[in-house]
């Protein structure tokens, strides 16, 4: 028998304002607007939450745990295939609401290129980590998932990355993650741009231990830090992207 959804009370999303009720935003009642298909008020969940805690911590949080549920309630049969896939969706156009803002300084640079590497299809943890990184100021290159590594390559080439954000969930792409990091080595001048590694891969320590990667994130606040290192670690942004240079991110 499917499960009776927990909802909010009666709002409008648009004109909601004042506080919320503690212990309102849980991950029972995000997983179930998202396999809802409702994403105005998943999106207003999350705004919600991100005025009181980092991008970082409530995707770690909040939207992980969520997303936790809507897998774990699939796996048991308590949700069916079509509303595994419509919470994923449905978080998809949720994320779109809440993207931060981002003013000029965010298109000069500093550049974080985020890729999953071939035969990846997962993507919203680079949805999450664009957010994360926009949130820093820097200026972002999401490829998406499934990215080639002679493309990849053409791409560093062509733009001065400083971190590249890799992104793996199966034991089975080693050789994919190895392919990606020859090739952004051999596409980057001088040092090329710090490789970070994300993903559910990246559970697997032994594994990861055995690729050159600069780092491993284990979770969004990780990465959020990590990428904070590489941008203090940068040349004053006034020697950066120059005004002719293109701007990847768009």
């Amino acid at each position: 028998m499917q499960d009776s959804f927990p909802k909010l009370p009666p709002v409008d999303p648009g004109r909601a304002a004042g506080p919320i009720p503690a212990g309102t935003l849980t991950p029972d009642l995000l997983a179930s607007l998202l396999a809802d298909g409702d994403d105005e008020l998943a999106a207003w969940t999350l705004q919600n939450a991100l005025a009181e805690r980092p991008r970082a911590e409530v995707f770690d949080g909040l939207l992980r745990d969520a997303m936790t549920l809507v897998g774990e309630r699939w796996q048991s049969g308590r949700w069916s295939v079509a509303e595994e896939h419509l919470a994923s969706q449905t978080l998809v156009r949720a994320l779109e609401r809440i993207r931060p803002a981002q003013g000029p300084e965010g298109r000069v640079g500093p550049l974080a290129v985020l890729a999953g590497v071939a035969g990846e299809q997962h993507s919203l943890g680079l949805a999450c980590l664009d957010q994360v990184l926009r949130d820093q100021g820097w200026s972002v290159a999401n490829l998406g998932p499934d990215v080639p590594p002679a493309d990849l390559a053409r791409f560093l080439a062509r733009n001065r990355a400083d971190l590249l954000a890799l992104s793996a969930s199966l034991p089975e792409r080693e050789p994919a993650i190895r392919d990606a990091i020859a090739a952004a080595r051999a596409a980057g001048s001088n040092a090329g741009p710090a490789i970070m590694l994300g993903g559910a891969l990246v559970a697997d320590t032994s594994l990861v231990g055995r690729l050159d990667v600069d780092f491993v994130a284990v979770s969004l606040v990780a990465a959020d830090r990590f990428a904070r290192s590489v941008a203090a670690a940068l040349p004053d942004r006034d020697e950066g992207r120059g005004p002719d240079d293109p701007d990847p991110a768009g």
